[in-house]
This record gives structure tokens, sequence and C-alpha cells, in this order.
């Protein structure tokens, strides 16, 4: 299967020894803007559990989800680096524990921290890297395989449910059918396509997952 999603999961490369130590850890709930496009960043915030998504809204205020971020990932760091306005908004997704560091103290840390500096440098690599392979597969890859890349990587990313080693997606048919670019109407077919294959199981409105490796398959 083609796209970023199909290789290896990403290692996360977050600054472990550091977490807990420049802000404030608190935890939010499902649907906290964290970050506002538009606006510059007063804090950056640094992801331990959950998953955020990255809106972004025209003018006319239509919105579309343009990314996720799970543990491991800072948020606001490009706006803070480059002292521009945030390029989208940041929304939790789901129950996340995240730090949250004043920008002057983050960037005092980034110039006084070889380490940390790498660290952050490797983290804006890997989503860099991640986001091409991204846009490159929204472009070239079948429906199918973008939904199978994408429930993989939610799934990994989520926390299991202490049963076989399930999860529970977090996203909503809506927003994930608006990430790949594709219908919910369509979304909807796959769906039960991959439920009759046994990939994932639909029950009480909930996709989960029993095996996400062998969505790499598809």
């Amino acid at each position: 299967m083609d796209g970023f999603l199909a290789k290896r999961e990403p290692e996360i490369l977050e600054p472990e020894s550091e977490f807990g130590k420049l802000g404030v850890v608190r935890t939010f709930g499902p649907g906290t803007e964290l970050l506002q496009q538009g606006t510059p960043a007063d804090d950056v915030y640094l992801i331990d559990e959950g998953v955020v998504k990255l809106v972004w809204a025209d003018s006319k205020g239509r919105q579309t989800i343009v990314g996720l971020r799970f543990r491991g990932s800072f948020l606001g760091t490009s706006a803070v680096i480059t002292t521009d306005v945030c390029p989208t908004g940041v929304i939790t997704v789901t129950r996340a524990v995240i730090e949250r560091i004043p920008a002057d103290r983050f960037l005092d840390r980034l110039h006084e921290d070889p380490e940390l500096a790498w660290r952050v440098h490797q983290i804006h690599s890997r989503e860099l890297y991640e986001q091409l392979n991204w846009l490159g597969e929204l472009a070239c890859c079948p429906a199918r395989s973008r939904v199978a890349n994408l429930l993989r990587r939610l799934a990994v990313s989520s926390e299991p449910n202490g049963l076989h080693n399930r999860v529970h997606l977090p996203l909503k048919r809506k927003e994930i059918a608006e990430l790949i670019a594709i219908t919910p109407e369509h979304l909807s077919r796959l769906l039960h396509e991959f439920s009759k294959e046994g990939y994932i199981d639909l029950r009480d409105g909930w996709i989960v997952v029993a095996d996400p490796q062998a969505l790499a398959t598809i």
C-alpha cells in the first residue's frame, strides 16, 4: 500500500526528560481550542497524551481539517519561532494531557539547550515529511487506501480500551471524510466494505480496529 502510513510508524521524538519541566501540565477535554488561527501564539504546547486537529478557515468561516497531531508533537512552535500568527486553529479531539509552555520561556530554552533545539528540529522535520507524503497520497492514491491509512494511524495513536487491544477512533465520520477529501457517503460505503472484510467493527457509532497492522495490506 502506498503512502506515508503504509511505512513503519514514525518514532516518537518527544523531549521526554523535559516534559513537565518547562511549563504547566494540564488535562484538556475534547473540543478545547488551544490556538486560534490568525492570532499570535502566546504559548507553546507539547502533547503527552491524546489527539488534536489542525483546522483552517477561510474569510467566510468555512473550515477544513488539514492535519492531526499526536503524542510527542509540539503545537504553536512555528508561529512563536517566526513571530507570525498561527496558520491554523488547534483543537483537541480527545481528552489530552498537554504541557503549556510560555512562548518567551520556550524561546529562551531553545537558544540555551542544544538538545531541546535538536529535538524540536527533528519533530518539525518528521511532520514536514509526513505532510508531504500525505499530500502525495491525496493526489495519487485511491480513496480505499487513504481511508485504510488514516484508520491505521488513528488506531495506533489512540489509547486501547483494554479489550483484545482494540481501540476507539476519536474523529467523527464527517471529519474523517473531510480530512481525506471524500464525501461522507463514500466513506460510509468504504467502512462497510472494511467491516465485511473483517478489518474493522462498526458498533454503537464507534469504529473499532482489532488489528491496525492488518490495514497495511489494503
